[in-house]
């Protein structure tokens, strides 16, 4: 039979989970930080990087127009996004791109 785990303090936990979660979300971070330098400021206005975890890079936008216009520079983008980022996939999707 498999032994319970033994009790630990939250604050002995909190260092290792919030270094985590920092390695986790720094790549996004990284995106995000250069988004507007790669599609240019009005379409970094409405599209943003929401998520990107195993290489996938998940883009929100809130017009049809720059879905389609990601998607055609879609080589192109994740050609410079592997340069400076974990990113092997675009994957667009519609919703509020705002901060």
């Amino acid at each position: 039979m498999k032994q319970p785990a033994k009790a630990q303090r939250i604050g002995s936990l909190l260092p290792s989970v919030l270094r985590q979660a920092q390695e986790r979300h720094s790549a996004l971070y990284a995106v995000q930080a250069i988004w507007p330098r790669l599609v240019g400021k009005v379409l970094a206005a409405h599209t943003k990087p929401v998520s990107l975890r195993k290489g996938r890079l998940i883009v929100q936008a809130d017009r049809p127009g720059d879905s389609f216009l990601l998607s055609y520079r879609r080589p192109q983008l994740l050609k410079r996004l592997a340069a400076n980022a974990p990113v092997d996939e675009l994957v667009l999707r519609p919703g509020a791109a705002k901060v």
